[in-house]
């Protein structure tokens, strides 16, 4: 079974957190954006920099690109599941 961790962003800081804890230094300036394995972590972030490379990011933007993700996850999972 894989293990689901939170994912935060920062728009101040145009950081993102991969973590299972709530109270990590310095959450205050962090928005929740969802839960992902670390497959679809990594696709989110590989997504992200595609997308944007080097520009500022929302947390709108973070949010969509995650809810585009988990949909195509979501997507794979049912086609993977009917062979």
């Amino acid at each position: 079974m894989q293990q689901y961790k939170m994912v935060y962003w920062s728009e101040t800081k145009q950081r993102i957190r991969f973590t299972a804890i709530h109270n990590f230094e310095d959450y205050n300036s962090y928005d929740y954006v969802g839960s992902l394995t670390k497959v679809e972590f990594d696709l989110l972030i590989e997504a992200l920099f595609v997308k944007y490379e080097d520009e500022v990011i929302s947390c709108e933007e973070v949010q969509l690109m995650y809810e585009k993700l988990r949909t195509f996850c979501n997507n794979l999972k049912d086609i993977t599941e009917n062979i």
